[in-house]
């Protein structure tokens, strides 16, 4: 008897993730429907605190930081050191390219295939959809432009990340600059900004250049990649479809900090495991990629951006003074326990907070009453 596939919509991190995760645990054929994304034909970095369940992402990462930092004008800099949790750099295609490798027996279909077409009136078929999901505008978002850049003279620390560094010019929205140094003459320098519009290009860049001099004294570098992206940081409301959905489609992308890698990672190697043995197909459940009491933390801080982004470099810093930097990277990654949670609300300015708190709890009500009376 044929077994019946596992279809997956996207081949983008989340869809490929899935496909090589599944012949671990099942032998049911998969097919992934989807041309190529962007991230496997344009290679560019993706971020993550290493982290139990990422231990083959690890392995195949391009560099790994044991110290990272965080700079805001007024503030001495705050270096964190951890034996347990480096920052690693992830080229995307070197990901994609491994999880195709793993995914031998999936059948790849790269056309854009129409949801009426994928037979969901056969019961025991499965289809996760990974496409993008719908936003409505007007939302915040992580936007940016990076360059790695080539220096003939030996400028950058290379075992030290700066993660968000706020010496840069504030006049557009939330602006920092992420610098991950490969060696001593090469480094990923990035203008990233969160705010509900983006910038040209030239923007970007031209905070690029003056960072480097600023910070370096540098001005004769070469660039060798150029990368750029937006990344929602916002609440998914719709899908592009009935079926159930994975990735940044179920929200797997942090709304406070775009970061999405480690979630989609941790989601699908969970939903890949209950496919061992042979479940009924009733019983398999799309993980949340996050936990309700994160979400709303989330809410709550997004809330305070957008009502005082002035502030932002100040509360950053805030955050990252009360944390030691093990902690840092747990609460970054979704698993910070309560003393974690505790330390976070104690160090935050109460009254902000408070007053976002009360909005995104009055916001959640009135959602809620004009649902009931639809």
């Amino acid at each position: 008897m044929t077994r019946p596939p596992v279809t997956i919509i996207g081949a983008g991190c989340a869809g490929l993730s899935l496909a090589a995760a599944l012949p671990q645990h099942t032998t049911r054929p998969v097919i992934v429907h989807g041309q190529p994304s962007l991230a496997e034909k344009q290679p560019h970095i993706w971020g993550f605190w290493e982290m139990d369940w990422l231990s083959d992402a690890a392995m195949l990462s391009r560099a790994s930081w044991p110290v990272w930092e965080f700079s805001a004008p007024g503030h001495p800099v705050i270096r964190h050191m951890t034996d347990t949790n480096p920052y690693h750099a992830l080229v995307s295609s070197d990901w994609l390219s491994a999880c195709r490798k793993k995914a031998q027996t999936t059948t790849f279909d790269n056309n854009n295939v129409a949801e009426q077409l994928l037979a969901p009136d056969k019961a025991t078929d499965t289809v996760f959809d990974s496409r993008p999901p719908y936003l409505d505008e007007p939302f915040m978002k992580q936007h940016f432009l990076g360059w790695e850049v080539y220096s003939k003279t030996p400028i950058f620390e290379a075992g030290i990340a700066r993660l968000m560094d706020f010496n840069t010019d504030q006049s557009r929205g939330i602006h920092f600059i992420y610098l991950l140094p490969f060696d001593a003459h090469t480094a990923l320098v990035e203008s990233t900004m969160f705010s509900l519009t983006t910038e040209p290009d030239s923007w970007y860049e031209d905070a690029i250049k003056a960072y480097l001099f600023t910070q370096f004294s540098l001005t004769d570098f070469t660039v060798e990649r150029t990368e750029k992206g937006c990344i929602p940081m916002a609440f998914p409301a719709r899908t592009h479809s009935s079926y159930p959905a994975i990735g940044s489609n179920s929200g797997a992308v942090r709304p406070s900090s775009g970061y999405a890698f480690t979630f989609i990672q941790k989601q699908v190697a969970a939903l890949a495991r209950q496919f061992s043995g042979t479940p009924n197909i009733s019983d398999i459940h799309v993980p949340r990629p996050h936990r309700r009491r994160d979400l709303l933390m989330d809410a709550v801080f997004l809330d305070v951006l957008k009502h005082a982004p002035a502030q932002a470099p100040d509360l950053f810093i805030t955050l990252a003074q009360a944390l030691r930097g093990d902690e840092l990277a747990r609460f970054m990654s979704g698993i910070a326990g309560p003393a974690i949670i505790g330390k976070i609300i104690y160090a935050m300015p109460k009254w902000l907070f408070l007053r976002s708190a009360f909005r995104v709890c009055l916001d959640a009500l009135i959602v809620r009453l004009k649902g009931a009376v639809s």
